[in-house]
């Protein structure tokens, strides 16, 4: 599990990661949902197919796997969740890297 404190953040092409979300200060947090862009489109039900979780006020997503040939790209993340009975949104960006890249 990786909690998001900053963005951008880097992924290697090809790999897979778990990323939480933790809505700091919330009592209650429901209905959670992500939706992650790729050059604008969406590409959620390839990249990250799967079911959210929630425990207290820490939003789990399900795993997220860049694609192979994704190196230099730049998947915006969208994430939502009734927080507090607000719907509450926030974005981050996950630059996607080369295995050879510096």
């Amino acid at each position: 599990m990786v909690l998001i404190i900053e963005s951008p953040l880097e992924m290697v092409e090809g790999e897979t990661i778990s990323y939480s979300i933790t809505w700091q200060g919330a009592d209650s947090v429901s209905e959670p949902t992500a939706v992650i862009y790729k050059g604008g489109e969406d590409i959620t039900a390839t990249a990250m197919p799967g079911t959210h979780t929630v425990s207290g006020n820490i939003q789990s997503l399900p795993a997220l796997t860049c694609g192979t040939a994704d190196g230099g790209l730049v998947y915006v993340v969208v994430v939502q969740a009734l927080v507090d009975g607000n719907t509450e949104r926030r974005k981050f960006n996950i630059k996607i890297v080369k295995d050879e890249a510096e």
